[in-house]
């Protein structure tokens, strides 16, 4: 071992609590007594089942175990741990308890991979998230299985080290051999599959009409507010929704590790695509189908759509519960699942595009048809839709069926993108995080974000006239920030501003007709 380089003691490995990654201590002691091995620390089946790859790949290294007890404990011992990425940190634990002279290990380094019975490195679930976690964590040094590991080539100050094997892993800390990477064979990790079902997006510029609509999902994606649409069946709504995501930007390269991180923990199946993830659950998905949930908490479908759309079609259909869980999720970005096992947080930044008809018919207010539903019918219908949840929301669109000698977009979805781009460049330079204007802390939109007097005292006047919530308010203030930057302007205008009382106003207005 190179001289200066701090020694660690222990032997470290990474676990997941949600998709936020753990420390995991590991220490052994073997003892003359009856044979046996035990893993204590809160461990799942998955881990006690380790077990059994120990002894197995202890016999594979020629070490005598007859008559020997083995003790490995995971730390923190109160949190419940689960998986079998601790399986080479624990092996490794064992050898150092066993060996007069125990291999001095660098600190910061840590190590994650499981076991095969003969003692091969190899891949578990989650593990990209894993390693991930493990680079965010400060590790310096992080031993693998041999897989491909381009997808964190920007981590250069991070040396990721792919041994095949145990011995191999043995030698290289011992500064014996040294293997090249052109010399491993590399195993698949868990596959990367397309999404099951594709959803056909249409570009904008195909769409008749609808502009103020278009308009509305323009500024939504710009600052990452939320829609509503209500209109009569076949007026556009699913339509624009599915449009909607063309104008999203590509993911960045974090981000893209981000969204495809999730997906590992919930078991679902992505590809490692730039474009946002565009998440449509039926009306009839339950509480911890969206939010989350499961024995041990996974991430629901509105943390399957971190970073991108969750579109929720036939918003009246969906049980009040359902659509009460979504409103701190909507501000804060992250979803909590809490469980007698554990509680875990998981990310849910979305565009929340939600779509419903004005009755269950659908024709409420139509011209083209008659309601055939009574008014008790349709207000229970409509209370699902309530105020709070309403007041999360931006924008309220009321839609109606278009004319196929309507006009058609001038501009493209990629055009539009490069729009929203830019603007989402600008509030990530001017609040110095990944953050949107929509779901920036109340105190650094505050810090950063300034308003002359006039524009304050009209707010507030138009703010008293209508009746609005405080956090009505504060929307607008955050709706004119994103007009300001969808147009390029550092300060925000008078016209911005008024844009932005324009549409909280005409979404008050909207909800107050749906509920008559």
């Amino acid at each position: 071992m190179k001289e200066g380089i701090p020694i660690s003691n222990y032997i470290y490995s990474v676990g997941m609590t949600g998709l936020a990654g753990q420390v995991i201590q590991v220490e052994a002691t073997v003892r003359e007594d009856k044979e046996q091995c035990v893993i204590i620390g809160l461990p799942d089946a998955s881990i006690k089942e380790s077990k059994e790859r120990i002894l197995n790949c202890l016999h594979a290294l020629d070490q005598d175990i007859d008559m020997k007890k083995i003790t490995i404990h995971l730390s923190p011992a109160d949190v419940r741990k689960q998986g079998t990425s601790y399986d080479a940190a624990m092996l490794l634990a064992v050898l150092q308890a066993m060996a007069k002279q125990p291999v001095k290990i660098p600190e910061k380094t840590c190590f994650i991979a499981a076991l095969t019975l003969s003692g091969q490195l190899t891949t578990f679930h989650s593990m990209i998230p894993t390693i991930h976690q493990a680079i965010l964590l400060g590790f310096k040094r992080i031993y693998i299985p041999p897989i491909e590991i381009s997808l964190f080539a920007q981590a250069a100050d991070v040396e990721l080290i792919r041994m095949p094997d145990m011995p191999s892993l043995l030698s290289h800390l011992q500064g014996k051999t040294s293997l090249f990477e052109n010399e491993l064979t590399l195993i698949p990790t868990e596959p990367i599959l397309e999404e099951t079902e594709k959803i056909p997006h249409v570009c904008f510029s195909v769409i008749r009409g609808h502009a103020e609509a278009k308009r509305a999902l323009l500024l939504a994606a710009a600052g990452g507010h939320h829609v509503l649409m209500s209109g009569p069946p076949g007026c556009g709504k699913s339509l624009l929704a599915n449009a909607f995501h063309t104008i999203l930007p590509d993911l960045t390269h974090d981000e893209m590790l981000e969204v495809y991180s999730i997906y590992q923990l919930a078991k679902q199946a992505r590809s490692l695509s730039e474009r946002p993830p565009f998440r449509s659950p039926h009306h009839s998905s339950s509480e911890g189908a969206i939010v989350g949930g499961g024995r041990y908490p996974k991430p629901g479908e509105m943390s399957l759509a971190h970073r991108g759309v969750l579109f929720l079609d036939e918003l009246g259909h969906f049980p009040r519960r359902v659509v009460d869980t979504l409103r701190q999720p909507l501000e804060s970005g992250f979803a909590v699942v809490n469980r007698v096992e554990g509680s875990d947080r998981f990310p849910a930044t979305i565009n929340l595009i939600a779509a419903t008809n004005p009755c269950p018919c659908g024709y409420y207010g139509s011209h083209e048809k008659y309601c055939v539903c009574g008014d008790k019918v349709r207000l229970k219908y409509m209370n699902k839709i309530t105020g709070p949840i309403i007041d999360r929301v931006d924008f309220v669109l009321a839609m109606k069926n278009q004319s196929v000698l309507e006009q058609k977009t001038a501009d493209t979805s990629e055009e539009l993108r490069q729009t929203v781009t830019r603007a989402r460049d600008r509030q990530r330079l001017r609040y110095g995080g990944n953050y949107t204007n929509a779901i920036a802390p109340v105190k650094l939109f505050e810090e950063k974000v300034e308003f002359s007097k006039n524009q304050l005292e009209r707010i507030e006047t138009v703010s008293n006239q209508e009746k609005l919530s405080s956090r009505s308010t504060l929307k607008i203030l955050r709706l004119a920030r994103t007009i300001a930057d969808v147009l390029g302007d550092e300060t925000v205008s008078d016209a911005a501003v008024e844009e932005a009382l324009r549409w909280k106003i005409s979404a008050s207005q909207a909800h107050s007709a749906l509920m008559r």
